[in-house]
């Protein structure tokens, strides 16, 4: 299944070189978190000086349409793989913002949603690629980073049809 992407993003791809950066932002809720927390791949934009920070501002995510801040963290971002028997499950790795949020992630039994966006550095307001809907599986991590394992429904262990061809729903199926 293809998806759309901009031109600029398109010619990016298949250039022999670029200067143009792929950014990941990444979104995660949580009910017992005040504010979402929105992390970022790139480090470009210098967000505030006490304390130093730095990130990507960018619309996505935003209800009311304001850039909101996307704090840089190093990260790396391994894609779900294709195991028959289990649900597609990405790996995300950190390295730790704060630990009292990654006890907060880990410690509910409500799990924490997430979303992760690709976006280009020059147009972080142009979302060329993103998968919501993310769930956190689980976490773990030392030395100063967190693995986070975020998955989506497996859309595969849904019945075809949506109703069973059972005797009571189709009785002239089963004479």
């Amino acid at each position: 299944m293809s998806r759309a992407i901009s031109l600029n993003a398109a010619r990016q791809i298949d250039a022999l070189a670029t200067d143009a950066v792929a950014v990941f932002l990444v979104i995660i809720e949580h009910i017992d978190l005040e504010e979402p927390l929105r992390i970022s791949s790139d480090n470009a934009e210098r967000l505030s000086t006490e304390p130093l920070t730095y990130g990507t501002r960018s619309t996505y995510g935003s209800i009311d349409g304001t850039p909101r801040p996307f704090y840089f963290t190093g990260m790396q971002v391994i894609p779900p793989d294709d195991e028959e028997d289990g649900e597609p499950t990405a790996t995300l790795v950190l390295d730790v913002l704060d630990t009292d949020i990654v006890g907060l992630l880990t410690s509910t039994t409500i799990p924490a949603t997430g979303r992760i966006a690709i976006v280009m550095a020059d147009t972080p307001n142009l979302i060329e690629f993103e998968t919501a809907g993310l769930s956190l599986k689980g976490a773990n991590g030392d030395w100063g980073q967190v693995a986070l394992r975020l998955s989506m429904k497996d859309l595969y262990d849904e019945p075809y049809p949506a109703t069973r061809m059972s005797k009571e729903r189709f009785p002239g199926l089963h004479r």
